[in-house]
């Protein structure tokens, strides 16, 4: 049993050097677990109220570029919360909850409401990298507002090796937006997974 509990412990241990172990933390969640049996939620728009970029307010980072850099930045916005609500929505699914978009008014009991306050772009050059960082706070709350669960997610990705890059998906990591869909997803399936184990326990 302790050569068993050992390995378990490596194993965790590896798992979040490599960052495949879930990355959240508790910040409040209700008690006793309201979600139990749950099966229908929807989920809003990230808010980036008050985002920083790197060490820097958004507005100060967007003023150190030019224009074609700051739509670009735009739409990375867009983009990640386009594939963080499309990994949250289709990871759900396959645990049996259903996930909508809150385009607008919703008859779903909860509400999933996603804030973005960080983003680290990172870099890519030949011989350095700095992976990019995405920190998301999830609130799950009643229609009206109430926080019911509170839960802060991270996730950091590399661009790859130059010698290695042999996929689309590769190449994308080369890119600070492309490195932040990437983040993304990661972070909308670890909410799923959240979910999953608040609905489920």
């Amino acid at each position: 049993m302790h050569r068993r509990s050992f390995v378990a412990a490596a194993l965790l241990g590896l798992a979040a050097l490599t960052g495949c172990a879930p990355r959240w933390r508790v910040v409040t969640q209700a008690s006793p677990d309201t979600f139990v049996n749950q099966r229908y939620f929807a989920v809003l728009p990230v808010d980036y109220t008050g985002l920083r970029v790197g060490d820097q307010p958004e507005a100060v980072y967007l003023s150190g570029q030019d224009r074609d850099e700051q739509q670009s930045f735009l739409t990375d916005k867009v983009t990640i919360d386009e594939e963080f609500a499309k990994a949250l929505i289709e990871r759900a699914r396959e645990e049996g909850i259903e996930v909508a978009p809150a385009d607008g008014p919703t008859s779903a009991p909860f509400l999933i409401r996603p804030y973005i306050a960080s983003l680290e772009p990172g870099y890519y050059a030949v011989v350095s990298t700095k992976p990019s960082r995405l920190i998301l706070t999830l609130r799950i709350t009643t229609p009206d507002g109430k926080v019911l669960d509170e839960i802060q997610l991270s996730n950091r990705t590399h661009a790859p090796n130059p010698g290695t890059i042999a996929a689309s998906t590769d190449a994308d990591k080369l890119t600070s937006g492309g490195r932040w869909r990437e983040d993304a997803r990661v972070v909308g399936a670890l909410a799923a997974r959240y979910l999953a184990s608040r609905v489920d326990p």
